[in-house]
């Protein structure tokens, strides 16, 4: 049995140990990230639930952005244990993305097809879909080995929310995926 997950610390700790499947690259600390040699674009992600998360950054621009995030603490809610680093996923070729769980009539799904980030997409651009609408549509886009993993994932943690991005193109540390799970998370 796996445990729940019931902080995003513990979520990132088990992500970081690739307990949720694929994934995009990522990174611990900025000096793991500078050692990798990768050379696409990155975002900073934070450890703390609703926390802010920094798109687009260059490589080349990495250190001085995270540099000046640490700097400006306070002001931004981070410190170097609150950050770290992950590939930006390729947004033109996003055709789906979404968060889906288990619930009373089958699966609950709030989902969109624009190819942007999660969080920069506006709240009118979403929609909920449920039961076979749901399935159909997951089945549609995720292609084979992504939906048999989010079966797993959806029976391994129950009463939990699985966050994907799914592309026309294999993307993430698994070959043979079309979708990356950004978070697994008790709701």
């Amino acid at each position: 049995m796996y445990p729940p997950v019931l902080t995003k610390l513990d979520f990132v700790r088990r992500y970081a140990a690739n307990e949720f499947g694929n994934m995009p690259k990522t990174w611990e600390t900025i000096e793991e990230f500078e050692q990798s040699g990768f050379n696409g674009l990155i975002h900073i992600r934070n450890r703390v639930k609703g926390g802010k998360t920094w798109y687009n950054v260059k490589p080349t621009e990495a250190r001085c952005v995270w540099d000046k995030l640490i700097s400006s603490a306070k002001e931004n809610n981070v410190n170097p244990q609150t950050l770290y680093l992950s590939a930006m996923g390729p947004e033109d070729n996003k055709i789906f993305q979404g968060e889906v769980q288990r619930g009373y009539w089958g699966l609950d799904l709030y989902c969109n097809n624009i190819a942007k980030p999660m969080r920069e997409v506006s709240l009118k651009n979403w929609y909920n879909r449920q039961g076979i609408i749901a399935t159909l549509l997951l089945k549609h886009f995720l292609c084979p080995n992504s939906y048999e993993w989010l079966q797993v994932l959806l029976d391994r943690y129950p009463d939990h929310v699985v966050e994907f991005s799914t592309y026309n193109t294999e993307w993430g540390t698994l070959p043979g995926y079309n979708t990356v799970f950004w978070e697994v998370r008790k709701y």
